[in-house]
């Protein structure tokens, strides 16, 4: 049974439903507190002379307050993309805006903005679902506030001449958001970084100046003779109707501009006010209430769309590559309804699809998807044909790496490109070492202790494009193990599909015979070779441009910028005498490839931890994938046979290239 919460006293129940009937009632007190005190106000300056100053306005100045108007409800309207792209809702920015300017301009005539704001959303996009808009909302609401706060709070530190100060609060604002951001959202924002919260804050300063400029042109003597004194009286009058959660702020934001604007008469401070509420206020609720009463209908889904369960599988099993088996450890399958599409992957700010595409995806559809969720989209370790059609599209394209492919069917070390990898195998057979493999019986405690020494030794493991250990998924590779009397001294693994094999894993414990890890690999590709895959890709190697290195050598570090050159590493791939096929870096504009560059090679060298990784389309959108079944431990597809204790290189003659039985495909 799931466990039961524990029973509450009589007593403690009854002060939680105060607190909830006193949290429901405190608007409408407010209200009402507000509209008594501003009678008062409105009897002393007297009801006729505030209507003649309404009158009085010149027509320039109606036109000038419709005009700021607008310019604030499409400042909102960019705050409301902004949570959408850090939620990863995947509705497109116009729609977005859209939505959040009908919202704004029903909330601040009727009030109570988190409740209606979430009301008018739902409305608006359905899709989306009642929980998710009321969870948008109440950020909308909450993160305005704050971030009204700390702008008035900045500007008047600047306005008393603290620059230091502005600064100093600046820097710690950012500290304590970034601390404070997976208590405050629950880990609902996986997308918000610096450049989605940077623009909630434009936009605020944005929205805040163009609504202050609504009533400043129906003020125009007092606005023009001291901008700076109004615009503060201004922001505190707006923040003291948001906290009071009264329609438009009424009486709250009369009254705090009466106290704060003394030396403006009265009749014309009210008037203004009450001008600047029918034009900002009333005008724009009833423009959106047709749009209202005819209701939102699903705009058009991203042509890429996130795969589920057995759809994911089938596409599995389909890929192009088998590097494809990094969506065991949360890399995500985006597809259109040809079939064609990426495997993807978040780094930072960018949406990276990752190797050789399935099919011929557009680009157009994985700009669109980015462009939905605030990313700047790349094309990343891409072949040469996908480079070449990114060019075509005016992308700027880079050759960062070689990948080392062979035929599997034909390869044998004895051809003149591997005489020193013959050197590398006798050494490691002479002293003793022996294969296990294919197999599914993992010995996962030895094996856990040898990855863990060796990603200790080599400063951790890297991520992103390359695998980490991971028992789960080394349960779905092709595993082969060296022993060495006994004692497990290596292991390698390899990703298996019908496109064929890709090397993933290679850790080898200290002290382990030269060749040791040349032999796992033979054993690899013989294998792949009697099972018919048609190649067999030993990865890539890194081959920046010089330039780029210097850049990352900067930015990592020297000993990491030489370890990105990877000579050993090429050496090594280079004794199995692979032909070497170029792989290139595209996205759309110079600064976009180096923030690719940047970000991708960081989220390489430092990975987010196993499975805890935002996808790219989070759950509560719908489109999310779900992916429990390829977490779970898998059923085994089909049993290897085992090879027993110890296996032996036998070199496979080319005459047997042909005619081979069709190779795994899980």
């Amino acid at each position: 049974m799931p466990p039961q919460n524990p029973p509450l006293h009589r007593g403690q129940g009854l002060s939680a439903r105060l607190r909830r009937q006193a949290g429901r009632l405190l608007p409408i007190l407010a209200l009402a507190l507000g509209l008594v005190l501003l009678a008062g106000r409105l009897s002393e300056a007297g009801v006729t002379n505030v209507l003649s100053s309404v009158r009085a306005l010149p027509a320039a100045a109606w036109a000038g307050a419709a005009l700021f108007t607008l310019l604030s409800l499409a400042a909102v309207g960019r705050y409301d993309v902004a949570l959408h792209r850090a939620l990863g809702t995947g509705i497109a920015p116009g729609r977005a805006q859209r939505c959040g300017m009908a919202a704004a301009a029903v909330t601040q005539a009727v009030g109570f903005g988190a409740l209606s704001g979430a009301l008018v959303r739902w409305r608006l996009l359905p899709e989306l679902g009642l929980w998710t808009l009321t969870r948008l909302s109440a950020m909308v609401s909450l993160s305005f506030i704050l971030a009204l706060g700390a702008l008035v709070t900045g500007a008047g530190l600047l306005r008393s001449g603290q620059i230091g100060l502005a600064l100093l609060f600046a820097a710690a604002l950012g500290v304590l958001i970034f601390r404070l951001r997976p208590a405050l959202t629950g880990g609902a924002l996986p997308g918000l970084g610096p450049r989605i919260g940077g623009a909630m804050l434009l936009w605020t300063a944005a929205d805040m100046i163009a609504a202050g400029l609504v009533l400043a042109v129906l003020l125009p003597g007092f606005a023009s003779e001291a901008p700076a004194q109004f615009l503060a009286a201004y922001a505190l009058a707006l923040g003291a109707g948001l906290l009071s959660q009264s329609p438009g702020g009424l009486g709250a934001f009369e009254l705090t501009l009466l106290a704060l604007l003394p030396q403006i008469p009265e009749p014309e401070l009210l008037g203004a006010v009450l001008a600047y509420r029918l034009v900002h206020h009333l005008l724009p609720a009833a423009l959106v209430l047709p749009l209202l009463l005819r209701g939102g209908r699903p705009g058009p889904a991203p042509a890429l769309r996130p795969l589920e369960g057995s759809d994911r599988l089938r596409a599995l099993q389909a890929a192009p590559e088998a590097g494809w088996g990094l969506a065991h450890q949360g890399a995500t399958i985006l597809l259109d309804g040809r079939g064609a599409g990426w495997l993807a992957r978040r780094a930072g700010g960018t949406l990276a699809a990752l190797g050789r595409a399935s099919g011929r995806p557009r680009l157009e559809d994985l700009r669109d998807l980015a462009a939905r969720l605030g990313l700047t989209p790349a094309l990343y370790r891409c072949p040469k044909a996908q480079a070449a059609q990114a060019r075509r599209g005016g992308w700027r394209v880079l050759r960062i790496a070689r990948e080392a492919v062979l035929d599997p069917a034909s390869w044998s070390p004895d051809t003149p490109a591997c005489r020193q990898l013959r050197r590398k195998l006798r050494q490691a057979e002479g002293a003793g070492v022996r294969i296990e493999g294919p197999t599914r019986s993992l010995p996962i405690e030895e094996m856990t202790a040898l990855a863990a020494g060796w990603a200790a030794r080599h400063g951790g493991e890297r991520g992103f494009s390359i695998g980490r250990f991971e028992p789960r998924l080394l349960y779905r590779q092709e595993v082969f193990l060296a022993r060495r009397e006994g004692r497990l001294i290596g292991f390698a693994s390899f990703h298996a599909s019908a496109s064929g094999w890709t090397l993933d894993l290679m850790r080898q414990a200290p002290g382990a015979p030269g060749g040791t890890m040349a032999l796992l690999v033979a054993a690899g590709i013989a294998e792949a070779g009697r099972t018919g895959a048609p190649r067999l890709s030993l990865d890539a190697v890194p081959n920046l441009p010089p330039l780029l290195q210097r850049a990352l050598a900067r930015l990592l570090g020297q000993t990491r910028a030489e370890a990105l050159a990877a000579p050993g590493l090429l050496q090594f791939k280079r004794g199995f005498g692979p032909a070497w096929r170029p792989l290139y870096l595209a996205a759309p504009g110079r600064l976009a490839l180096l923030r690719a560059a940047l970000e991708i090679t960081l989220a390489v060298r430092r990975p987010a931890p196993l499975h805890r990784e935002p996808p790219i389309l989070p759950p509560c959108t719908g489109l999310a994938e779900g992916a429990a079944d390829l977490d779970s431990p898998p059923a085994p597809v089909h049993k290897a046979p085992e090879r027993g204790a110890a296996w032996a290189l036998r070199p496979v003659p080319m005459r047997q290239a042909r005619n081979r039985p069709e190779g795994p495909t899980r």
